[in-house]
């Protein structure tokens, strides 16, 4: 059993490693509480890591009475068909940033796999974020955590959400070949915890879904406009991923 303290409460949660992992899951029930599910290579300051960033739901979820796991329900259609109200336009990066805690060697999802955080930080007057097989964030020598926590929050939302597009658009036009009635464009927005909607005949996909592999971005896509179940033979495998990870990209 592991502890971690946030203000005056404690979190006290157990670690089950399961080697062919490669998400990371927060479960919390009656009997067994709070238990983090992560692939094998993970060390404990990165279990802590992860308690940090989810604390608030976390204590949100043991003060109810009900047993939860931090994941959307399987994907239904009409759950993923749900029309929304008309959102305003895609949200500034800076708005929709985390300000959770970044450590060095922290995972993050891109298209289905895992990929590491390499913080460096040097004699520059603006951060940046670079990515050659694993994320690499450079920030301001003089920096405090608290800069450092917000500035890389915002330099990951900026870089999924700049990839967002052309990701999107690559997904489509692999579901064009197995759909006629496939629509020509996408967009994205930030619409929370949901996968995708449908406003003003155009589909509206969530930036975070980028954390999803290819497949399950097409399944999602298909699913907007027809019965996706029906349209891939491995539908099944496609929509699995829904129903084991979070939107949550960091």
């Amino acid at each position: 059993m592991y502890t971690y303290q946030t203000g005056n409460q404690t979190i006290d949660y157990k670690i089950e490693v399961v080697p062919n992992r490669t998400d990371i899951t927060v479960q919390i029930c009656d009997k067994e509480g709070v238990k983090v599910i992560i692939p094998r290579g993970l060390n404990e300051n990165n279990v802590r890591s992860i308690i940090a960033r989810k604390a608030t739901w976390i204590l949100k979820q043991l003060n109810g009475s009900q047993p939860a796991e931090e994941k959307p329900a399987a994907p239904k259609k009409a759950a993923v068909k749900k029309e929304t109200a008309k959102k305003e336009a895609p949200k500034a990066a800076a708005s929709a940033a985390k300000t959770g805690s970044f450590e060095e060697g922290d995972k993050f999802p891109y298209l289905g796999r895992q990929y590491r955080l390499n913080i460096v930080r040097g004699d520059v007057a603006k951060a940046a974020m670079t990515f050659r097989a694993k994320f690499i964030a450079t920030v301001p020598q003089s920096w405090n955590e608290q800069q450092t926590n917000e500035g890389i929050g915002q330099l990951l939302t900026e870089w999924y959400q700049g990839r967002a597009g052309e990701k999107f658009q690559e997904a489509l036009k692999s579901v064009k070949k197995a759909a006629d009635n496939a629509p020509e464009s996408v967009k994205w927005d930030e619409l929370g915890e949901e996968y995708a909607t449908t406003q003003d005949n155009t589909i509206v996909l969530n930036w975070r879904l980028l954390t999803a592999p290819l497949a399950t971005i097409e399944y999602v896509i298909a699913s907007q406009f027809t019965n996706a179940d029906e349209l891939f033979e491995d539908a099944a495998e496609r929509k699995q991923w829904l129903s084991d990870n979070t939107l949550n990209a960091f």
